[in-house]
């Protein structure tokens, strides 16, 4: 052979060690480059500015509303100050951090527009004192500018919210990108073993063959030992050999660094079993053939445990002889650490660490293979929303840790507390002994959870509803069951909240019946099938027609009559109660118009909820229904029951106020039976006070029901009010009321719901219909707006 060939030959397992080195480092490299990126794309996940929008988006709001009130009613401009001086925060934390922080186009783009948002404030912050003084002008460039404000920052929280989605979904794919990535490097590694386990066969062969050889090959055969201890001790895995008994021959520098010792304490000693290595030794001289990779537990030399990924190989002569035996060891530690990481990443919540969606998923499949009895608890916080809102969104975070905290305490070891998103959480609970177990633990939670939360120095209630579906008994799957908890959750928040109930199929069919229902309300409002009967109302001293009540009325083709307390929550639940006022609110005017065109002018009072009173959507509803049908306020009489108490006087007040001024009559309706506050009766402006049945009903009967029914006349008197008795159905009641001075009256004996052509004949004769002895009977029709 010529010394070209010589040299070539020499060359061969230096490509074959840069080829195993190549791998191996690119494996690594790429896998450390992926693990940085998705770390990247986690913590852009969170991204900054889009609460500040929210809340700067929502205080311009506010301080829009109160330019409204500050130019409307008698205010000091003390409210509207300082909703400017909260705007102007929450823009200020928006635009924080603009120097030395890391930024990103979406928010670059909404601080861009800061700068004209501020100008324009600065500008309704000199408007103010003319908007509180009065000042039409004032106010209207105001109301501008704060429009302009608002449609700014809406844009801009959009903005943001695109980007924080097109984030996540990003952060989403890295991970998946992530776990391939670590996939494909395991192979190149694995690749890379082999590669340098074949080399060190061949090495080897040509080191016994040289050793074997005639003097004029032993310079040769020392090169080649030499070389073949350079690639070994250069190598970054652990690599030795042995005889045929097992003792070491061979041990290069990262094993015996992986020892802790060295190489010469090593040689002619039998290896320890702790990691299979004696075994693997054996096992290959019996197979004639390379081990499998595989993984091992060993202890490194300073104690701690690590992870190998092992093979081993035999070495045979020319013969056939197995004459040794190689063994091979990676230390992936760290890579499995970093594949337990990205693991736990994706089942678990990032703030709670309890496990997520896809993790409970898995685990309830698993729970339920068996068929053995479990318990699925659907926790929902009932005031989680107000405490994000008005304590932001850190005081949220550290009440969900609390909350989780305490859940953890109330659960037993084998129970698997997950955190599905928001406010919502669930519960496995495994290996129960009975139904009322599952019970227990769900009246724990409830207990756990009701007591206040010390956030930030105050004290917030919180409370939970819990839903609980039992398997097999409700469902053998887990998304029946999850669907199933998820109803029984839905009924007890709407039964009050703060309490847990087991799910029934009278549940199921219930929640399908309030579906069609609620399909069928769509239907009626879209055919107008909503229609009015009218109770007349008559003055109590003379019988002298009064006015009415409109009461809604729906009567179903299949259904039948459909009372008002049925399709009304149906109205609300489908988000149609809006739609619904609207088409009351028109369809009255338009009766009390045709009523006008025969001659006859008829008051006619309409029921509005107290929710859409305090929400002040009723005043822009009233003033659209008035321009649109023409209609005349003074005429029309809205009434609200005392939940208005209850919700919130202030706006309640607000928006009555706002409807004295349209001209349109207030009645406070049921009075006796609800919150009734004589503080908060002074401070709203009714123009009726409507005395409910139940004390109607006590007259002549009851001395006691007699003195509270006279000091409610002179109460209602006294604050210019006028008093309306319903369910009037006894000549006794309607003598005894006459005697009081109750002002008007209504109910069965001086007349019935009744079609618009049969009121306006009564109205035409402007009197009732002489009473009769004795009660009507009958119950009255439940009235709804």
């Amino acid at each position: 052979m010529t010394r070209t060939g010589i040299r070539s030959r020499s060359l061969i397992p230096l490509a074959g060690f840069a080829a195993a080195a190549l791998v191996f480092i690119a494996s690594l490299l790429v896998s450390g480059s992926q693990l940085l990126h998705q770390a990247d794309l986690e913590s852009n996940g969170h991204r900054m500015g889009f609460w500040e929008s929210s809340q700067a988006l929502t205080e311009a709001q506010r301080l829009r509303a109160e330019l409204y009130r500050a130019q409307h009613l008698d205010d000091d401009g003390a409210e509207l100050a300082l909703r400017f001086e909260i705007l102007w925060s929450r823009l200020l934390l928006l635009d924080a951090g603009r120097e030395g922080a890391t930024t990103y186009p979406a928010i670059e783009q909404v601080r861009a527009a800061l700068p004209a948002i501020f100008t324009r404030l600065s500008r309704v912050e000199a408007l103010l004192p003319a908007v509180t003084a009065g000042n039409a002008a004032a106010f209207a460039e105001a109301e501008e500018l704060a429009a302009s404000t608002i449609a700014e920052l809406a844009e801009a929280h959009r903005t943001l919210n695109q980007d924080r989605q097109l984030t996540a979904e990003a952060a989403s794919l890295g991970l998946r990108r992530l776990q391939a990535t670590f996939a494909i490097s395991t192979l190149g590694l694995v690749g890379s073993m082999a590669l340098l386990c074949g080399l060190l066969f061949w090495l080897w062969r040509r080191a016994q063959r040289t050793l074997a050889s005639a003097a004029a090959a032993e310079d040769r055969a020392r090169r080649s030992e030499r070389l073949l201890r350079v690639v070994v001790d250069a190598l970054p895995v652990m690599v030795s050999a042995h005889d045929r008994e097992g003792h070491f021959t061979l041990a290069n520098r990262a094993l015996a660094a992986f020892r802790g010792t060295t190489e010469d304490r090593l040689l002619g000693r039998l290896p320890g079993d702790a990691d299979g290595e004696g075994r693997d030794i054996a096992t290959a001289l019996a197979a004639r053939a390379q081990l499998p990779f595989r993984e091992t537990e060993a202890e490194a030399g300073d104690g701690t445990r690590r992870t190998l990924l092992t093979t081993a190989a035999p070495v045979g002569e020319e013969g056939g002889a197995i004459s040794a035996v190689v063994r091979i060891g990676i230390d992936i530690t760290e890579r499995k650490a970093a594949e337990e990481q990205i693991r736990y990443m994706a089942e678990h919540d990032s703030l709670t660490g309890l496990a997520n969606r896809m993790l409970f998923t898995r685990a309830l499949s698993r729970a339920l293979a068996d068929g053995a009895p479990v318990a699925l608890h659907l926790v929902d916080l009932d005031n989680f929303k107000d405490v994000n809102d008005s304590l932001g969104h850190a005081a949220g975070d550290a009440l969900l840790l609390t909350a989780t905290g305490r859940m953890r305490g109330c659960l037993g070891p084998g129970d698997l507390l997950a955190r599905l998103g928001g406010d919502e959480f669930a519960v496995i609970q495994s290996g129960l002994r009975s139904e009322a177990e599952a019970e227990e633990t769900a009246a724990r939670l409830v207990r756990a959870l009701t007591a206040p939360f010390g956030i930030d120095g105050a004290l917030v209630q919180a409370g939970a509803s819990i839903g609980i579906a039992m398997a097999p008994a409700d469902g053998a799957d887990g998304l029946a069951l999850l669907q199933r908890a998820d109803i029984a959750l839905h009924r007890a928040k709407g039964a009050g909240r703060g309490r847990s109930l087991r799910f029934s199929a009278a549940m199921a069919a219930e929640q399908a019946e309030r579906r069609l229902l609620e399909a069928d309300v769509k239907q009626a409002l879209a055919d107008r099938a909503f229609e009015f009967d009218y109770q007349p109302k008559f003055r109590v001293a003379d019988l002298r027609f009064a006015g009415c009540e409109a009461l809604l009325r729906w009567r179903h083709p299949v259904r039948g009559a459909v009372p008002p307390d049925r399709f009304i929550p149906a109205a609300e639940a489908a988000g149609l109660s809006l739609r619904l006022v609207r088409h009351t609110l028109r369809m009255a005017l338009r009766q009390q118009a045709a009523w006008r065109a025969e001659g006859i002018d008829v008051r006619v009072a309409v029921n509005v909820s107290a929710r859409h009173i305090v929400s002040g959507q009723v005043s822009a509803l009233v003033r659209e229904a008035l321009e649109l049908e023409e209609g005349r306020a003074d005429r029309l009489e809205l009434e609200v029951t005392e939940d208005v108490f209850i919700r919130d006087p202030g706006a309640a007040a607000a928006t009555l106020a706002g409807l004295r001024e349209l001209g349109v009559r207030l009645a406070l309706d049921d009075f006796g039976t609800g919150y009734s506050s004589l503080g908060y009766l002074q401070q709203l402006p009714f123009d009726v006070i409507k005395l409910d049945r139940t004390f109607v009903a006590g007259l002549g009967s009851s001395t006691r029901t007699e003195r509270i029914v006279d000091a409610v006349v002179r109460i209602a008197h006294g604050l210019g009010a006028s008093l309306v008795a319903e369910g009037v159905e006894t000549v006794e009641q309607l003598a005894r009321l006459r005697e009081i001075g109750c002002d008007e009256a209504q109910g069965f004996l001086l007349g019935r719901p009744m079609p618009a052509k049969a009121l306006a004949l009564m109205a035409g004769s402007a009197a009732a219909p002489e009473p009769a002895c004795g009660a009507a009977g009958g119950q009255a029709l439940t009235s709804a707006a």
